[in-house]
């Protein structure tokens, strides 16, 4: 009796071997491009070197930490306001205020804002991006005493 299936050939493993490497290469290939694609790397522009100053920033957060200072971020028609007390309750008046508003999952979408201050101790930042979501929002003093806050921010 003869076999009904064609024998299988040296011609046809190399068919298949060659298939079977071409898909891996493929799909490695598509992996790659979009990972690439969708983070660009790093979060922090020149993460190396600030990790050499980190003992510049661990005295920069202690010295914000002996003003006694707090911070309560709100949102008001669209523009975010921020309210700044001293250890005492005072307003903190006369500083230099500038931000980012950080996409969590997207660098290219972060966006600088401009703070001015509308009354003693209160800055005020219109919004010149952010779609609906969560957002993190940095501040931090441009002069005079060292002051910077983070603070996770919902846009709706």
């Amino acid at each position: 009796m003869r076999n009904p299936f064609n024998p299988l050939r040296g011609w046809h493993v190399l068919i298949l071997i060659l298939m079977f490497f071409g898909v891996t290469i493929g799909v490695n290939a598509t992996f790659v491009t979009l990972a690439l694609s969708s983070h660009p790397g790093e979060d922090v522009p020149r993460s190396y070197v600030q990790g050499l100053n980190y003992n510049d920033t661990l005295d920069r957060r202690n010295a914000q930490a002996a003003l006694g200072w707090s911070a309560r971020v709100n949102q008001v028609d669209g523009d975010l306001v921020l309210a700044i007390d001293d250890a005492d309750g005072a307003a903190v008046a006369g500083l230099q205020l500038a931000g980012q508003l950080i996409h969590p999952a997207d660098t290219g979408a972060d966006c600088d804002l401009a703070f001015t201050e509308a009354r003693p101790g209160v800055y005020r930042s219109t919004l010149p991006c952010g779609e609906a979501g969560d957002w993190r929002l940095r501040v931090h003093t441009v002069d005079g005493p060292p002051f910077e806050m983070m603070h996770a921010l919902r846009l709706p």
